[in-house]
């Protein structure tokens, strides 16, 4: 039997983001695939006094497997250097130690047929195992790993660069993304491999969101949200203008929530209180709870100051909301170009109209056919055949 290796940095107690995008490919590539599937996710930790300053992870709190839905994730923990660290920080150094250790993982999948790695620390084993031992390698680029670290850092600029070319494919979850990566070289494969919103988010029959929304109170009035982090990116100290602008605009009642936690939740709820707002902040949510949420939302607003695909649009969507973004790298191919608004002085102004406009008038919004789960499975399986059918498996170097 084939058998694939599918690795991916993340930390087992955060599960948004591109974790669950990972597992949400991986669940859908298992249920067509004819081979095995393994899946291996590291984490990295802080030792001593690092330790100490960012709250790590003791040694009890270091699972060797975890269950994700069903799906075995072999933990590989990886301690931090606080040398590497300094030296990058202070001479654009690479993390020497860190590169090191990532290369030793790379025996953990020499048996492999293909080894599949999502982002630039997962991108490091793959790469280091087709190396040695002649499997191609294939990497997943989600977002920040594109568009934000290599814009920020030569260091990792160069090291993306690297990988990207190294590759026997890479893939990316939108075309935005693409031209992102082209921006830092020209010179790689790839295939786009949209991320689809995974079965549990779907509308609901109309009793059930009459349930739910009797259940979170907002019973006779219209939702707006916000669903992610509340960092400078997110660009969420925009959203109390936002939020009061369709207060203002729309003639009936509304309830704005706010989904999430980070750096900026207290400064935003604070002027939340100042509009008079009538908001519900719910902090950082299960994961298995937000179906029953975005069931109850009618407009979903993202203004990000960078994206990749974002799965929040996508999943509302699939739920039945409308969805109304910024228009960066790639939020129109999923909300659609009339929904999408430049990061400009109008900006403000424009995303709370066309909020309004949804309000007042449910407007259709369709994912595109190949946005889906199952679409992409098919298309990242029958990539993988190519190689599995016809393996030329041969190490470069030992």
């Amino acid at each position: 039997m084939k058998k694939i290796a599918v690795v991916f940095e993340g930390n087992y107690l955060n599960r948004y983001g591109g974790f669950n995008a990972v597992i949400n490919r991986v669940a859908s590539l298992m249920a067509v695939a004819d081979y095995d599937i393994d899946v291996f996710m590291i984490q990295v930790y802080d030792k001593g006094l690092s330790r100490l300053r960012n709250n790590s992870f003791t040694t009890d709190e270091r699972p060797a497997t975890i269950d994700v839905d069903g799906i075995e994730v072999h933990m590989w923990w990886v301690p931090r250097s606080w040398i590497d660290s300094i030296k990058h920080r202070l001479l654009g150094h690479k993390p020497v130690a860190m590169l090191h250790r990532l290369r030793d993982l790379s025996e953990k999948v020499k048996d492999y047929d293909i080894v599949s790695a999502h982002d630039r620390v997962a991108a490091h084993v793959a790469c280091e195992a087709s190396r040695r031992y002649g499997m191609p390698a294939f990497l997943s680029w989600h977002g920040a790993s594109i568009y934000t670290d290599p814009v920020a850092d030569r260091m990792i600029r160069n090291v993306t660069i690297e990988l990207l070319k190294r590759a026997e494919c890479n893939f990316f979850v939108s075309e935005g993304l693409v031209r992102e990566a082209q921006k830092l070289t020209p010179d790689f494969k790839y295939e786009i491999l949209l991320n689809g919103a995974p079965a549990q988010f779907h509308r609901y029959s109309d009793d059930e969101r009459r349930s739910l929304r009797d259940r979170f109170g907002t019973a006779g009035a219209r939702v707006v949200a916000f669903a992610g982090r509340f960092e400078p990116v997110k660009n969420v100290l925009w959203l109390p203008r936002i939020f009061d602008l369709i207060k203002q605009r729309y003639h009936g009642p509304v309830k704005f929530w706010a989904i999430g936690d980070g750096c900026q939740h207290d400064e935003v709820q604070r002027q939340f209180q100042e509009l008079g707002l009538d908001y519900k902040m719910w902090g950082k949510v299960k994961p298995e709870l937000m179906p029953d949420l975005l069931n109850c939302v009618d407009v979903l607003v993202l203004p990000s100051r960078l994206e990749g695909f974002p799965l929040v649009t996508i999943e509302a969507i699939a739920c039945g909301a409308n969805a109304v973004a910024s228009d960066i790298v790639s939020t129109a191919e999923g909300v659609g170009k009339d929904n999408a608004f430049k990061l400009d002085d109008h900006f403000i102004d424009n995303i709370a109209n066309r909020a309004v406009q949804m309000l007042d008038t449910h407007i259709e919004q369709h994912l595109p056919s190949y946005c889906s789960c199952a679409y992409t499975a098919e298309k990242e399986n029958a990539i993988y055949h190519r190689y599995l059918d016809n393996p030329k498996k041969e190490a470069s170097s030992r």
